[in-house]
């Protein structure tokens, strides 16, 4: 049985949040216990996440003896937004943090961050400042193209076309919008480098998240990355990630969803996506 209790957060509770708790009290307590989960928003979709996906895996964690917290930050769902000169970044660490404290007085005292596309930026800011955050579970985090990531592509594109003359007709079209990207790009009118790389989503410099990265699990944070099958040459084979940072490898674990689009909305990829968080984080005990 899982218990579950809506609380007010923050110094003036304006945050709300849903705490599920399993029904039977945890083994151990303090430093020893299983570290409770902070389930963050993607994007501007509320605490029930995306397609229910946060209530589901909630329920799935007390179910297995694991308390977890679905967070609405400040102007999301039920949360009211705070007036104030911080970003949405800043604000979400702040809130994020507030959240924990609230758990800490019951005593939590290590957490697990999990975290959808914004989530996860919001998840690696906040663990990047509160040494509290022992975990992370980060869903299609920043990710960058590779010479193997779009050699792949290219391969896959080509065995699709089938015949050779299928081939040269699209090879030929793609030289020619490339060389129109070009001139449109020297004259001024192209998006910019950073939006044809991630889609418009602003990313950290490879450099900066590569130091990012590190230090984390060089203060021995525990990661989990989850990569959908949606980010095209950003993401598409299980161990990219150790393309572009090889000295991560053995150090954060990755799972690959190459069926899944990014919100995992197709119920068997939701299902393996909680099953393999449950999982992960039973290790954590």
């Amino acid at each position: 049985m899982v218990k579950e209790q809506a609380l007010q957060l923050g110094a003036d509770g304006h945050l709300v949040g849903v705490l599920a708790r399993p029904s039977a009290p945890p083994r151990v307590a303090g430093d020893l216990a299983t570290p409770a989960v902070l389930l963050l928003n993607a994007g501007v979709i509320h605490r029930v996440g995306p397609h229910r996906l946060h209530v589901i895996l909630a329920r799935r964690l007390a179910a297995r003896g694991m308390t977890s917290l679905r967070l609405d930050l400040s102007g999301i769902g039920d949360s009211r937004p705070v007036p104030g000169a911080l970003s949405f970044r800043e604000s979400a660490v702040v809130d994020t943090r507030s959240a924990m404290d609230r758990l800490a007085a019951d005593g939590e005292r290590r957490f697990v961050l999990f975290g959808l596309c914004s989530g996860s930026d919001n998840a690696l800011a906040t663990a990047a400042v509160d040494e509290r955050v022992v975990g992370l579970v980060l869903l299609d985090p920043p990710a960058y193209p590779t010479a193997r990531s779009r050699a792949r592509k290219l391969a896959a594109r080509v065995r699709g076309l089938g015949t050779a003359r299928a081939v040269l007709t699209w090879g030929g079209a793609t030289l020619a919008r490339r060389l129109r990207a070009r001139v449109d790009a020297a004259r001024g009118r192209a998006a910019g480098e950073d939006d044809a790389v991630t889609g418009g989503r602003g990313m950290p410099a490879i450099a900066e998240y590569r130091a990012r990265l590190g230090a984390l699990v060089e203060r021995g944070v525990a990661i989990l990355m989850v990569f959908s099958g949606a980010l095209g040459e950003r993401y598409n084979a299980t161990n990219q990630l150790f393309e572009l940072f090889p000295e991560l490898r053995g150090r954060i674990e990755v799972a690959y969803f190459p069926g899944a689009n990014h919100t995992f909305t197709e119920r068997d990829a939701q299902a393996q996506l909680v099953e393999t968080v449950c999982v992960w984080m039973e290790r954590r005990r």
